[in-house]
């Protein structure tokens, strides 16, 4: 007895073994195969790979094995490259070269990795070009400075650091578009001139002997035109900008104290005027469309396209070519791309049950004549039943009590990255065959031709992502759940589908990172048969005793989450990179002409010129008296900043049109540097509305000081919006001032209310 025990164990553990080989021969149960992708969840991916890289040597044939892992090395590959990029935009530097150089370590030969490796360090050459640019801007050298960020501009115009740092050396330049046209310390001396209906010719002399500066003239320029200028206490560099424009013509700088004047006209710029080449590389925008835009508005001289290469080539003036560059610099952008991390839940469940007796539910019987009755037929004749021939009736019954319940997940997590306002279009599910019949006639014999008809079943997702500047993702997201019914066929073996879908669309706003379920997608269905015995399902209580139930359920939800995170957004522009001199309608990029801030009197006409002038350094002791009778109309401003006290100073226009705009201008004179002053703005909201997009109450809070935004002085706009003429006033109810650097608060005066007639 022993022994037979013994020999059926003997043949279960042969069983049970050769089974395990088998599953482990032809399956995925590998230790080291298992212990890789664990690893890999764990996020430790080096121990993880080199687990499947042994489990690939183990079984080399295993395709299963062969095709996992080199979809979980693609992901590892991707999720490092993802999060090492993301270092180098954070400008971590440090810690994306460890990250870029891990990668090389797990995959020798990946190139994504090597170009990193070598952004960063062209990352951090330009970095140190922009700290050499920094100190040389610490140093007064912002010229220089300038041309040092520029550089870095052109090869990377994203760098950050440098962006940065060229908003802050358009503050301390003179003028918002620097040229190589360096002046010298003599155009910078301060001289006062005050000149009547005086020779050209006896102006530049008397400038030139003042300064020390060397002027040539062209041969068309008339030196006998009279000119008048009466300016105090302004550099030799303005005055001449503002002689020379105000009287159509330019200058070109020979060398650090000469300079060549000639008239402005299109002719002598051609003659004169030295133009640059430079070669634009577009990386992002169509190179078509960033020439049409150069050409409309810095009306651009010759350009050339290469499409081929995307890229444009320039020739006009320096101004124009540095107004280009910006202009590139604030459109040349790449598209806003983001990931989309979405997991769909198709969960399915069906329930069936089967409970009950089943009796018979049918008598057999056949009639024939009197002669053939048998003797089961004789015998029922005695009753009355004569030439019944047959009777029969099942001779079982039964009792069911089965019930069936199965389960179905599909479980679906791509990550999908997709630029902005472009759809992107995720399908699980299956392409289900149908066949159309194509019966051709004319023939003897009708022939038959079937052709086949994909539809899509499963879920369908499409999400159109809208990347804000705020880091706001606004999803178009349309899903459709579809499944197969049932099939209809149709002449000549057709079939056509019976096909059950639920849809849902829908507009949502989300940040960075957060997550949305969109959930109740629910399909319940319940189908209920019910056999039994005639006139027993009526009665109540027998109905469950006698009948036979047959109750199917299925019951299918479809969840989704998605999850968008941004790779890669446009930057917002400063206010100034976004608004920059332009130059005039006729000359892009020439520069302002523009005099430093003068003194009481300064441009007053000295009364009783008889035609000659001065031009001295400093202060002008020749200059004739002015008139005490005669008002002067910038003492009122001149005392306000001799006093103590800080003003401010309102104005606006007297008459204005219905319907139309204007202009109120606030400035803060008199103050020192560190003041601060917050004011209370009032105005008559019923006739006037202020144009800055905020509140229309009636009033409106200001700050004002160099810390500011808007400076020691800002414009409003505003517009009339009465119906009928009228009157209305804009006036500054309160002013607050303090001194930020010393801590101590300051009187500010207040300006008297302005009266605007709108007619």
């Amino acid at each position: 007895m022993k022994s037979w025990k013994i020999i059926v164990l003997s043949i279960l553990l042969a069983i049970t073994t050769g089974c395990a080989i088998n599953n482990r021969t032809f399956g995925t149960r590998n230790m080291a195969f298992d212990d890789g992708q664990k690893l890999i969840a764990a996020g430790q991916f080096e121990a993880g790979l080199e687990k499947l890289d042994q489990a690939r040597r183990e079984e080399p044939e295993n395709r299963d094995i062969q095709s996992v892992v080199l979809r979980l090395r693609e992901e590892v590959s991707g999720k490092l490259l993802f999060e090492a990029e993301n270092l180098r935009y954070s400008g971590q530097l440090d810690r994306a070269t460890q990250s870029f150089q891990r990668i090389l370590n797990l995959f020798p030969f990946n190139e994504r990795a090597k170009e990193g490796l070598e952004s960063i360090a062209l990352d951090r050459q330009h970095i140190a070009k922009v700290d050499t640019a920094r100190e040389l801007l610490r140093n007064g050298e912002a010229a220089k400075a300038e041309t040092l960020v520029r550089a870095v501009l052109q090869e990377n115009p994203q760098q950050s650091h440098a962006r940065q740092l060229i908003s802050e050396i358009n503050l301390n330049l003179a003028r918002p578009e620097v040229t190589h046209l360096a002046l010298e310390s003599a155009f910078k001396k301060t001289v006062t001139m005050e000149f009547k209906d005086t020779d050209l010719k006896s102006v530049f002399e008397l400038m030139s002997r003042t300064a020390g500066i060397n002027f040539v003239f062209d041969k068309d320029i008339r030196q006998d035109t009279k000119i008048s200028i009466f300016v105090k206490n302004n550099t030799i560099e303005d005055i001449l900008k503002l002689i020379l424009t105000t009287n159509q013509m330019a200058f070109k700088v020979l060398n650090n104290n000469s300079l060549l004047i000639y008239p402005n006209t299109p002719a002598k710029q051609k003659d004169y005027q030295e133009l640059v080449v430079r070669s634009f590389q577009i990386a992002h925008t169509d190179v078509k469309q960033m020439v049409a835009m150069v050409r409309g508005i810095v009306k651009a001289k010759d350009i050339y396209v290469n499409e081929q290469l995307n890229l444009f080539i320039m020739r006009d003036t320096l101004e124009a070519i540095r107004l280009t560059e910006r202009l590139i610099s604030l459109n040349d952008y790449a598209e806003p791309e983001v990931m989309l991390e979405v997991t769909i839940l198709d969960v399915t469940r069906t329930n069936n049950f089967l409970l009950g007796p089943n009796f018979p539910q049918s008598l057999q019987y056949s009639w024939s004549g009197a002669a053939s009755l048998t003797p089961a037929g004789a015998l029922i004749s005695q009753f009355g039943f004569e030439g019944l021939k047959s009777f029969g009736m099942a001779n079982q019954a039964k009792i069911d009590f089965l019930q069936n319940f199965s389960a179905g997940d599909i479980l679906a997590n791509p990550r999908i990255r997709v630029n902005n306002k472009e759809k992107a279009k995720i399908h699980v599910g299956t392409k289900q065959p149908f066949f159309s019949a194509n019966v051709q006639a004319g023939v003897a014999a009708a022939l038959v031709t079937s052709t086949p008809t994909f539809i899509d079943l499963g879920v369908k997702l499409d999400v159109e992502p809208r990347i804000g500047l705020n880091d706001d993702i606004t999803l178009k997201v349309t899903l459709e759940v579809s499944s197969l019914i049932t099939t209809i066929s149709g002449p000549g073996g057709a079939t056509a589908p019976v096909v059950g879908t639920r849809n849902a669309e829908t507009l949502l706003t989300l940040k960075d990172g957060e997550t949305q379920v969109i959930a109740g997608l629910i399909d319940n269905r319940e189908s209920k048969e019910i056999k039994g015995l005639a006139g027993l399902l009526n009665i109540p209580g027998l109905d469950r005793l006698t009948s036979n139930q047959d109750i199917r359920r299925v019951k299918n939800e479809v969840v989704l989450l998605i999850t968008p995170r941004i790779v890669r957004n446009i930057p917002r522009p400063t206010n100034l990179e976004s608004e920059y001199h332009f130059g005039t309608a006729s000359e892009a990029g020439k520069l302002p002409v523009k005099i430093d801030k003068t003194k009481a009197q300064s441009l007053a006409i000295t009364p009783g010129g008889t035609g000659q002038g001065s031009a001295r350094g400093g202060a002008n002791p020749f200059a004739a008296p002015v008139d005490e009778d005669v008002p002067n109309p910038f003492a009122k401003a001149a005392a306000a900043a001799a006093s103590s006290t800080p003003s401010l100073t309102l104005q606006a226009p007297t008459n204005v049109g219905l319907d139309k705009e204007f202009s109120v201008n606030v400035r803060l004179v008199g103050a020192k540097a560190t003041t601060n002053t917050e004011l209370q703005l009032s105005y008559d909201s019923g006739s006037f509305e202020l144009l800055d997009g905020g509140a229309k109450s009636g009033s409106r809070s200001i700050r004002l000081g160099k810390d500011q935004i808007a400076g020691l002085a800002t414009q409003l706009r505003f517009k009339v919006i009465a119906t009928a003429a009228g009157t209305g006033e804009v006036s500054i109810q309160s002013a607050n001032g303090e001194d930020i650097e010393l801590g101590d608060v300051v009187d500010v005066t207040l300006p008297p209310p302005a009266t605007i007639n709108f007619k």
